[in-house]
């Protein structure tokens, strides 16, 4: 038995279940193979950094693949279209019998999945297909009436019964056995993708491979779970675990996460150190926008899961959109925010909240818009994490914020950036504006104001927070 086992959003040797069981199985050996498809990639928005991490940790896993005697292979087929028939042969050409991967869950991705499948059970090949990116797969949790859970409440408390029944599902899986002979040889990692731009600094902040995933959250339990509930809403504090782009492009398996974080809470999920308990519950958010994806396939499809919100009319200015994208609004905290994603291809936590909600409530600009900017920059791009977040601040998604809750951002600025300097780090034309003055400079005297190189606010947030809560009052 020889396998073949197809890499995607899972770039590891530890605790890959495809990777696991192809190599349980496989007594003449495996076959590794990545498909590069820049088409699609640009498709769906995939930013330059993000696939720049892809091909760097992929690189690595080249590398540690190899000293597993098995060899990596690359295939390119620009979009989705071309993979079945290129997977399909490279398994016959090197006598593979079988197909080990891990499910991916977005509408496009299962498509190709499903076509993927249908070739192999075509000509009489296996397909072994393993849940990965979830402790429990989409389906799995569902209420007493067997729906999707909807509300993260209550899917969080099923989640927590489902782990006291099953511990075990948490328990990592161990690395590949050495094979005895490699299948060929590994072919050349692309360095770069055509038509992906990445910001200089991106490799330094962003180390690649599993190496630098796993030392990133060790540094986090020992320096920073504890703190986490205090520090985590803070910008210009180290107080998050910073391990989203590993776990978006599945360098570390979200299992690790939840069995580092529930060991280094004796054994608990949902008692116990406040930090651990909270970063815990941040995880299974991650965990509950994936099930949504497959309960609901039109959020994949640029749909608002609140049906009813897709007849707002949304403000379609060029001009407002812009300025947003630009860190140029005159909101210091949405302009620090907007130009810490384009530099660094990452955003704190709770500035996407601030910025979203500034440009859905605020700006009146339709939350698609920005989710797109996003996943255009983010290295730790994920639709079901990225479209979730945006339509829990445009009020338009399941168990959204309410419409009539709306981040005023000078206060949020003022609570969680209290001395400006994360500001001053991302906004340097305000380093010499103090602290009391940092978050709304507008409000400095004109002769000062007259002298800082930085624009007047865009909008008036107080009215535009009142005309965004008309506009949703007239939904009902």
């Amino acid at each position: 038995m020889r396998a073949m086992v197809w890499f995607r959003s899972d770039f590891r040797l530890k605790d890959n279940p495809a990777l696991h069981h192809a190599c349980q199985d496989a007594d003449r050996g495996v076959v590794a193979v990545f498909a590069v498809c820049p088409d699609q990639w640009e498709q769906h928005d995939d930013a330059g950094c993000k696939v720049d991490f892809w091909l760097r940790n992929l690189k690595q896993l080249s590398q540690d693949l190899a000293e597993k005697n098995i060899a990596l292979r690359i295939l390119q087929t620009d979009s989705f279209e071309g993979v079945p028939k290129a997977l399909l042969k490279l398994a016959r050409d090197n006598e593979c019998d079988a197909i080990y991967f891990n499910r991916q869950y977005e509408v496009n991705e299962k498509e190709r999945d499903d076509r993927v499948v249908e070739a192999f059970e075509g000509a009489d090949l296996g397909v072994n297909r393993f849940t990965d990116q979830c402790a429990f797969a989409p389906g799995e949790l569902r209420t007493g009436k067997g729906t999707f859970y909807t509300v993260f409440t209550p899917f969080k408390k099923a989640w927590y019964q489902a782990f006291i029944d099953e511990p075990d599902r948490l328990e990592p899986l161990k690395k590949p056995r050495k094979l005895s002979e490699m299948v060929g040889k590994p072919d050349k990692v692309p360095t770069s993708a055509s038509g992906f731009d990445v910001p200089g600094k991106i490799a330094d902040l962003w180390p690649a491979g599993e190496k630098a995933a796993h030392d990133r959250l060790k540094r986090f339990l020992a320096d920073g779970l504890g703190d986490y509930k205090k520090d985590r809403d803070f910008p210009g504090r180290d107080g998050t675990s910073a391990l989203s782009p590993y776990l978006a492009s599945g360098v570390i398996p979200i299992r690790q996460c939840y069995h580092a974080a529930i060991s280094a809470n004796d054994g608990k999920a949902d008692s116990g150190d406040a930090g651990a308990v909270c970063w815990i519950s941040e995880l299974i958010w991650r965990e509950f926008y994936k099930h949504l994806l497959v309960a609901f396939p039109r959020l994949s499809r640029h749909r608002a899961f609140k049906l009813e919100t897709e007849s707002l009319e949304w403000n379609d200015s060029d001009d407002l959109h812009s300025a947003w994208c630009e860190g140029r609004t005159g909101v210091p905290i949405v302009d620090a925010a907007m130009r810490q994603l384009v530099q660094t291809g990452w955003m704190h936590n709770r500035l996407r909240m601030i910025a979203a909600m500034f440009y859905t409530k605020n700006l009146f600009l339709d939350w698609r818009r920005g989710e797109r900017f996003f996943m255009q920059h983010l290295i730790d791009g994920d639709l079901s994490a990225n479209n979730g977040g945006w339509q829990w601040s445009a009020s338009t998604g399941t168990d959204a914020a309410p419409y009539f809750r709306i981040f005023n951002p000078y206060s949020q600025s003022k609570k969680f950036d209290p001395e400006g300097e994360f500001i001053r780090t991302f906004v340097p034309e305000l380093e010499d504006v103090d602290s009391k003055d940092i978050h709304d400079p507008s409000q400095i005297p004109g002769l000062l104001r007259s002298q800082l190189d930085y624009p007047d606010p865009i909008v008036d947030c107080y009215e535009t927070r009142k005309a965004a809560i008309e506009a949703f009052k007239e939904l009902s």
